[in-house]
């Protein structure tokens, strides 16, 4: 393909992508560009970025956060934050949706993990009927987007730590283990290396669970955390005068010639003012999970009876945006740390002259615990390696009758037997070592988060009908499948097992959440509920506009075209059909990738 130059604008504020620093929207009340991407975050920084390397134009319309230490918060001022439909499986709690609103989204907010799932979780993908999205096809991309930046000689020594360089390459995003390691993380460390537990090196290399250093988003350079802004926006804007980044927008609508999408209209925050962007090329959603479906339903693309109920119009009746919402469902317990190492996690923030010190020490020098993230230590376990029960609980699965746990939306044909596909794959995942279904992060200290990477209940996210250009409606169904409540008492049950190893007997742990009195299924499930310690989220949502053959309740197909319109397509995480057992950021960035070489192609 000869080379050509693009002009690309970026909507970045709710629901937009990148315009540039040299210039913004132009005065007037409309403006045209190759490529208008809708989305300032991960997705929407590397596509733009990889369509305007040889010159389009691409607009961009997009929503702190660099000290490494701060990743052990949540900055909320830098989130939208829509509050969930009750839960019911959660004893009718709400909970908040964490939306990043600020250019780089998750990247800036998140904890910084950076670890790929197995190969056997993109497969899964493939087997869905996206070909060329399985491990072999996205692991281009993600070597594409990386570049692993090793630790010092005495820290690989000391910590035995390792990595496989072949599965990394020279790519904008810089990863690293930090040299700085709390003392406790040794008998970590040495219960992880003792236990049952493979060790195969690297989590980045997808041959599946194990225990391992896991890299954090941290630019070795400068001891930063390393964005997507960071990483993709920020080194290449002044060269580029045909990529353009709007923030304080947002995208109220897609704009439609027919069934063709031609561009967005948009409204200024400042002003209120409004107008229309077009886009010559291609219109593409980065929005992310939870905004991208609703932005098509308002626009007329989803489910008909959603629409109807809001009074919009339908252009296309596509049951898949919204449906297939999964999140990492988090599970957290608590130790109290009898006998602590000094420093431990705590320090910082109970000890005045410690944490001076080691702020002096960053700040002169980026060394020490504030140069860290929160945790490097990290094992990833499938269902065998936590239950004696997994092959029982795997053949319950198969058999069971699962339109029984599945929202109304799944009274849609096509969407029902899209989830029956799911499970053929799941009940085969859950008997092997190859998927991880828990990810059990060390980082020192007593905090023992126990994330349940693979949900079988299914949420949605669908407009408000009484406010439609208003905050989603957000329903989570955590535990609607009664199998996922069997799966994470297995991970309590194993974590406290691990937490009781001869090898983590010196720190003395003791049990605090739930607590050792919760001993029979329903009181533990139950005090982790009431506690407010089982959470329906670890802001990883995901599949929302799902990829797959339509007759299988996709969405998007694997070009990641929008079927039954042209000129539109998704590239963020909704379109994971099915969620990693990851963090999901090194698998935002590996699609959108691809994506962009996708639609590159199609020029």
């Amino acid at each position: 393909m000869s080379k050509s130059v693009f002009k690309v604008t970026v909507l970045a504020c709710l629901w937009s992508v990148l315009i540039g620093s040299n210039g913004g929207l132009a005065s007037d009340k409309s403006s045209t560009y190759d490529y208008v991407i809708v989305g300032g975050g991960v997705s929407g920084l590397v596509v733009a970025n990889r369509l305007t390397e040889g010159g389009k134009s691409t607009f961009a319309n997009g929503p702190r956060a660099t000290v490494p230490w701060w990743a052990n918060g949540l900055d909320t001022s830098l989130l939208r934050a829509p509050t969930s439909a009750p839960v019911a499986g959660l004893h009718n709690k709400t909970f908040s949706v964490a939306v990043p609103a600020v250019v780089g989204g998750g990247s800036v907010v998140n904890g910084m993990a950076y670890a790929r799932g197995s190969r056997s979780d993109y497969d899964a993908w493939e087997e869905l009927g996206n070909a060329g999205w399985g491990w072999d096809g996205l692991l281009p991309y993600f070597k594409k987007s990386t570049t692993f930046d090793p630790p010092s000689r005495e820290v690989v020594e000391e910590w035995n730590i390792t990595w496989n360089p072949s599965v990394y390459g020279q790519g904008p995003l810089h990863v690293s283990t930090p040299d700085f390691q709390y003392p406790d993380q040794a008998f970590f460390w040495d219960a992880l290396e003792n236990a049952p537990i493979p060790k195969p090196g690297d989590p980045n290399q997808g041959s599946g669970p194990g225990a391992f250093w896991t890299p954090s988003t941290i630019d070795a350079r400068d001891k930063t955390r390393a964005t997507a802004r960071k990483a993709y926006y920020d080194p290449v804007v002044q060269a580029r005068p045909n990529l353009h980044l709007a923030t304080g927008t947002t995208v109220t609508e897609i704009l439609f010639d027919g069934l063709r999408a031609v561009g967005v209209k948009i409204v200024s925050s400042a002003d209120k003012s409004t107008r229309q962007v077009f886009a010559r090329k291609e219109l593409i959603l980065a929005a992310g999970a939870v905004q991208t479906p609703q932005l098509l339903q308002v626009s007329g693309i989803g489910p008909k009876s959603v629409l109807k109920s809001a009074g919009i119009k339908v252009k296309k009746d596509l049951p898949a945006v919204g449906a297939n919402l999964q999140d990492h469902v988090l599970t957290f317990m608590l130790f109290n740390i009898t006998n602590p190492s000094f420093p431990n996690p705590n320090t910082i923030n109970t000890n005045a002259t410690y944490n001076a010190s080691v702020w002096e020490e960053y700040l002169t020098n980026k060394t020490g615990p504030i140069a860290a993230g929160s945790s490097d230590m990290t094992a990833f376990l499938s269902l065998p390696q936590i239950s004696t029960d997994a092959v029982a609980i795997a053949d319950e699965y198969a058999k069971q009758s699962v339109e029984n746990y599945l929202p109304d939306a799944y009274r849609d044909k096509a969407l029902l037997k899209g989830y029956k596909a799911q499970q053929t794959i799941l009940a085969k995942r859950f008997k092997a070592n190859d998927a991880s279904v828990v990810g059990q992060p060390y980082p020192g200290g007593g905090g023992a988060p126990n994330p349940y990477l693979k949900p079988l209940s299914r949420g949605t996210i669908n407009l408000n009908p009484t406010d439609p250009h208003g905050l989603p409606v957000v329903q989570y169904n955590t535990l609607q499948n009664p199998i996922d409540a069997k799966i994470i008492l297995a991970i309590v049950r194993n974590a406290r097992s691990f937490w009781k190893r001869p090898e983590l007997a010196p720190l003395g742990p003791a049990e605090l959440v739930p607590g050792p009195q919760f001993r029979s299924d329903e009181e533990i499930l139950n005090a982790l509920i009431d506690q407010g310690w089982l959470l329906p989220s670890l802001a990883h949502p995901s599949g929302t506009c799902a990829m797959a053959p339509e007759a299988l309740g996709g969405c998007v197909g694997s070009d990641l075209r929008v079927y039954g319109v042209t000129g539109l397509s998704v590239v963020d995480a909704s379109v994971m059909p099915l969620i990693s057992g990851s963090p999901l950021q090194s698998t935002v960035y590996a699609v959108a990738e691809k994506a962009a070489d996708i639609i590159k192609e199609r020029g």
